[in-house]
């Protein structure tokens, strides 16, 4: 892979755009709490350099799994909030329904912290 794509946010926001979910979640035991969820399916290789991308911008821990016949990668809360923010903060193109999910993610996050 081309490795200025590699290194490119706007590339893999327009990954993420075509084939990734983010939403906000209720805690199944507490209804009143609530968790950001991010998600990216494809195939292993193209997943691997996305994990590259993130792990140098200092989002560890994350693993490429089987899904069917594809494979994802998914995390919840603070990484989900960083790698969110990573994508699409001052973001001049993206899906609006992703960037409008995102940004409800930042300011939820910003909103706790304060």
């Amino acid at each position: 892979m081309d490795s200025a794509l590699v290194e490119s946010r706007d590339f893999w926001r327009g990954v993420f755009d075509g084939d990734g979910s983010l939403g906000i979640y209720k805690r199944p035991k507490n209804p009143s709490l609530s968790f950001p969820q991010f998600r990216l399916v494809g195939r292993r290789i193209l997943l691997e350099y996305f994990l590259t991308f993130f792990k140098e911008r200092g989002v560890r821990g994350l693993s490429v799994r089987p899904h069917k016949s594809i494979f994802v990668v998914g995390t919840t809360c603070g990484p989900a909030v960083k790698i969110t923010s990573l994508l699409y903060a001052d973001a001049a193109t993206s899906l609006r329904r992703k960037a409008e999910m995102a940004a409800r993610i930042i300011v939820d996050r910003t909103a706790r912290l304060a």
